[in-house]
């Protein structure tokens, strides 16, 4: 949702540091009145000098207003700000020296200070662009997106922002564009100790705007003294791109809807992005991941199985050494049940890019579904270590150890998963699938009446999404026709995985009943005549 021209205002008077410019003046002022008050007399001058120290400090009041809007103030010292293209200034060397240790860190979503709302996928773009470029280096833990973007138009400090999503440093920025021309600026800060550690306003034009991911990256690599190997370096560079920055602009439109579960919208996104440029390696894979994942959420139907299967094809002819590509085969694959060739395409996108969060967390999916559960399990730990603060891939571990027998480290891994889980909730209150995977994790650890509610709770919010959770929550608890009530409503949606269904420990209570037995034919019909 775009935000309000009020809110964009004050942040562009936060941006500009107009409001800091106030308060200092006016505390400067009232201390320069306060003196001239008690000094003046003694020193024997006429009253009206009090009252034109006075004037001159309302006189002055607007003034620094109107140079606080138009001069940006940064590190390397005053700047025009302006709405016309300037030369980049110059990269400014740390204000401090990065502490030893730094080694976490939380990419804000940028601000979008365009003049049209509608560029705020742009702005988010730009932004999980960098994220994705740090994420590829296993010395440096990133926090995810879904965590980090929480914080979107909120009014919180960063040394709060840090606190809350357990990193060291904070990377914050803005985004103005206008026609071919971008300015983006971007600024590294000390979550701990609320200091400027790089910044630098990049002034380009829009076709030079992979160049400046890139710069920022290694920038904050440089920043936080962190030495890369020849193949992390390697791993750095960005692949599977586009020189057509239209083509480019709709990518980031499909990914942001599909990452906010409108696969549809997403995908046409991503379809315009080919229609523009049908080398678009990227592009390709992301309508195969929107095709996958309607599969799961929206309806199993053989338009986005054959769309997933054909789509993830095109991206590996055009890119065979984008890691992306591979991942984004391995989730088709599985779509269409080929698991043996899904476990090699992730191999090599874990070959390709071992920091790689999808290539782990897929090759998990894979195993699961076909009760390789131990392999799951180390699939799901790799990706869990990867990004911490990742519920699917924490949740999921649980329920592989439960599958597998495992129970004292499914034990282990539910309290810590829980506490995973219960961060996420605090930043996402109405994330129902969230709370349906936690409904499941409480229900684990003994406390059925909250499992139950939790559960209820999460299905009146968005029942789509978080059906085939509720349903194990109810399973597992005893509530056998509520469970059998909510799984038969979701096959109806045509969104329920057998392989998935018939591997899963938390429906064992329901297996000889038969409304399930019924469900898993109507299941395996619906299979064989695909």
């Amino acid at each position: 949702m775009s935000e309000s021209p009020l809110v964009r205002f004050y942040r562009e008077l936060k941006q500009r540091k107009v409001i800091r410019v106030a308060i200092a003046y006016v505390i400067v002022a009232w201390v320069v009145v306060e003196v001239a008050s008690v000094m003046f007399p003694g020193m024997l001058l006429p009253d009206w000098s009090v009252r034109l120290v006075i004037g001159m400090a309302i006189l002055g009041f607007p003034v620094a207003l109107v140079l606080a809007w138009a001069v940006d103030l940064t590190p390397e010292g005053p700047k025009l700000e302006t709405g016309t293209p300037q030369p980049d200034v110059p990269s400014s060397p740390p204000v401090e020296s990065a502490k030893s240790g730094f080694d976490s860190v939380a990419v804000l979503p940028f601000l979008n200070l365009s003049n049209d709302p509608e560029n705020e996928y742009f702005s988010e773009g730009m932004s999980e662009e960098i994220l994705n470029l740090l994420c590829r280096l296993p010395q440096l833990t990133v926090a995810s997106r879904t965590s980090s973007f929480s914080f979107k138009g909120k009014d919180v400090d960063i040394s709060t922002v840090a606190q809350k999503l357990g990193v060291d440093v904070i990377l914050e920025g803005s985004v103005r564009r206008s026609g071919d021309r971008v300015r983006i600026t971007a600024q590294l800060i000390d979550g701990h100790a609320d200091r400027h550690l790089w910044s630098k306003t990049y002034d380009r034009e829009l076709k030079d705007v992979f160049a400046v991911q890139d710069e920022i990256a290694r920038s904050i690599v440089t920043a936080l003294e962190l030495s890369l190997s020849p193949a992390q370096e390697k791993s750095m560079q960005k692949r599977g791109e586009t020189p057509d920055m239209d083509a480019y602009d709709f990518y980031l439109r499909g990914r942001y809807y599909v990452e906010r579960g409108e696969f549809t919208h997403g995908l046409a996104m991503y379809e315009k992005a080919i229609e523009l440029d049908q080398d678009y390696a990227l592009a390709w894979a992301g309508a195969a991941d929107a095709h996958s994942w309607a599969t799961h959420w929206v309806q199993d139907t053989p338009a986005h199985r054959e769309g997933a299967d054909e789509c993830s094809r095109k991206a590996l002819i055009l890119a065979p050494e984008l890691a992306e590509a591979h991942a984004s085969r391995c989730l088709a694959l599985q779509v269409i049940g080929q698991y043996a060739e899904a476990e090699r395409e992730a191999a090599a996108a874990i070959a390709l890019d071992p920091q790689l969060f999808e290539a782990h967390y897929y090759l998990g999916r894979a195993l699961f579904s076909q009760g390789k559960f131990d392999g799951a399990i180390d699939s799901f730990t790799r990706a869990a270590h990867i990004r911490p603060d990742d519920v699917s891939a924490s949740t999921l571990l649980t329920t592989s150890y439960k599958s597998a027998g495992r129970e004292t480290e499914a034990l282990e891994s539910v309290r810590s998963g829980i506490k995973v889980v219960e961060r996420h909730l605090s930043l996402h209150p109405d994330d129902a699938l969230a709370l349906s995977r936690a409904a499941n994790d409480q229900v684990y650890l003994g406390d059925l009446e909250k499992g139950v509610a939790w559960a209820e709770k999460a299905y009146a919010i968005n029942p789509r999404v978080c059906a085939y959770n509720v349903a194990c929550a109810f399973s597992i608890t005893g509530h056998t026709e509520r469970a059998l009530d909510v799984l038969e409503e979701h096959v109806r949606t045509g969104a329920v995985l057998l392989d998935w269904l018939e591997h899963d420990s938390d429906m064992d209570p329901l297996r000889e009943e038969p409304r399930f037995k019924a469900v898993v034919a109507e299941l395996r019909d619906r299979k064989a005549s695909s």
